[in-house]
């Protein structure tokens, strides 16, 4: 199943790749390893769309790949700096004894103050409750926040702290990623 969801993140976001501004993100902990793109979509009321996909893999064999849609945008005249965004996520989950499917309603920020305007304190979360997880899972959430330093004009360094948990039907849980990580963003 997260082989097929992998195949539609990758068709998604590849017909997306014509638009300018795009983003790739790599981030390593000790036992985990994160790839996420992100492609623009173009102006979407206040905010601008973009479709993103990601994909987290674990030394115990964890595999998470999910596909979304969102708009971002500045907060507003009275919040320099400051970017919020809201989508929705499709998740495909596989662990050693578990497939998991879910969808994620989410929200994220990236706060750049204007003293610092090279610092950026970012952050995500992504909730899916039962009734929207299915296969082995009953509710899922997922949360990172992290600092990072722009070390080039499209280049930012980060060190973050993540957890992404599954409940499962049967009434356990599975930690798919929890720790801290370093980054690095490329926007091109």
């Amino acid at each position: 199943m997260s082989r097929q969801l992998v195949a539609a993140a990758v068709c998604c976001l590849a017909s997306a790749a014509a638009s300018a501004a795009q983003t790739f993100d790599i981030n390593l902990s000790h036992n985990t390893a994160q790839l996420s793109y992100v492609a623009p979509l173009g102006q979407q009321g206040f905010g601008r769309g973009q479709l993103d996909g990601s994909v987290l893999f674990t030394d115990n064999n964890n595999f998470l790949a999910d596909v979304g849609f969102g708009v971002v945008g500045e907060a507003g005249s009275g919040s320099p700096g400051l970017t919020l965004g809201a989508g929705v996520k499709l998740y495909g989950v596989t662990t050693k004894h578990n497939d998991i499917a879910a969808i994620g309603l989410g929200a994220q920020f990236d706060y750049a103050p204007p003293p610092l305007p090279r610092l950026h304190l970012m952050g995500a979360a992504d909730v899916a409750p039962s009734i929207v997880t299915f296969i082995d899972g009953d509710n899922m959430y997922s949360a990172n926040i992290n600092v990072g330093y722009e070390i080039f004009r499209d280049t930012v360094a980060y060190v973050g702290f993540r957890k992404i948990k599954v409940d499962l039907n049967h009434g356990d849980s599975v930690t798919i990623g929890s720790g801290g990580y370093l980054g690095v963003n490329f926007r091109f």
